[in-house]
């Protein structure tokens, strides 16, 4: 018989699993990773899934939900009430997605979002992750540092692709920063998920030290990627010097 820490164990290797992942796992999938039975591994999934920490998609696939990142989060990580109140401002200003977020490996940590909205299947919001050479949010805070470090982050693992436009190159992606670090800001059309286009920024603090990215997405193509360099960056750009500029 299980004690509590054994249980308490299994669950925490279980939410790992769910969190690394970029794609929803299946109960065959995750009895396999964890090396338990399919019984063991649902009672754990059901208990979660109630709590709010874990959904099912369509296909009955689990994913970890927003709420457990909230529960993990840093506290530096909290937006305050008055960069919220700006990212809700450029939400409506520009009509796109607006996101804040920051880099933790491969990935993009998303520390807000305006309105709710999802991207790749995974529900966009405080926790989520996405691939970062994939994005354009992903992409400027990779551009932030040197080019042997991206290096040193991507290894020998090759970065994935989700559609035909993804870099799948670490010597393209490489150069791709290199350009994004000359114009400034980053942009990512179709390169994630078919339909979506999104550029970004850096948010510096008041001594110049990089402190989020700030993101603006359109799904559907609703706005050409023209369009989001001759408006909706110049509006990042400006919030994000406003932004910037609040003391945490």
């Amino acid at each position: 018989m299980d004690g509590p820490l054994r249980t308490v164990e299994r669950t925490m290797r279980l939410l790992s699993e769910l969190g690394a992942s970029l794609e929803p796992l299946s109960l065959a999938e995750l009895s396999r990773r964890l090396g338990l039975g399919k019984a063991t591994v649902r009672r754990f999934l059901l208990s979660l899934e109630e709590l709010g920490y874990v959904g099912r998609d369509a296909r009955g696939a689990y994913s970890a939900l927003p709420a457990l990142g909230r529960i993990v989060a840093q506290p530096a990580a909290a937006v305050s009430r008055q960069v919220a109140g700006e990212l809700r401002e450029l939400a409506a200003e520009t009509g796109t997605g607006i996101s804040l977020g920051v880099l933790r490996g491969q990935e993009v940590l998303y520390l807000w979002r305006e309105p709710p909205g999802s991207a790749a299947g995974v529900v966009l919001g405080e926790g989520a992750r996405l691939p970062a050479h994939a994005t354009a949010i992903g992409k400027i805070l990779l551009a932030q540092l040197a080019p042997e470090a991206v290096a040193e982050i991507y290894g020998d693992t090759p970065p994935r692709a989700f559609t035909p436009r993804t870099i799948v190159s670490l010597p393209l992606l490489l150069g791709a920063l290199q350009e994004i670090r000359r114009q400034g800001w980053a942009l990512s059309d179709g390169e994630l998920e078919e339909g979506l286009t999104a550029a970004a920024v850096p948010v510096y603090d008041r001594a110049g030290g990089l402190r989020w990215a700030l993101n603006a997405a359109s799904p559907g193509h609703r706005l050409a990627p023209a369009a989001f360099a001759t408006d909706v960056v110049p509006a990042l750009m400006r919030a994000a010097g406003r932004i910037g500029a609040i003391e945490s």
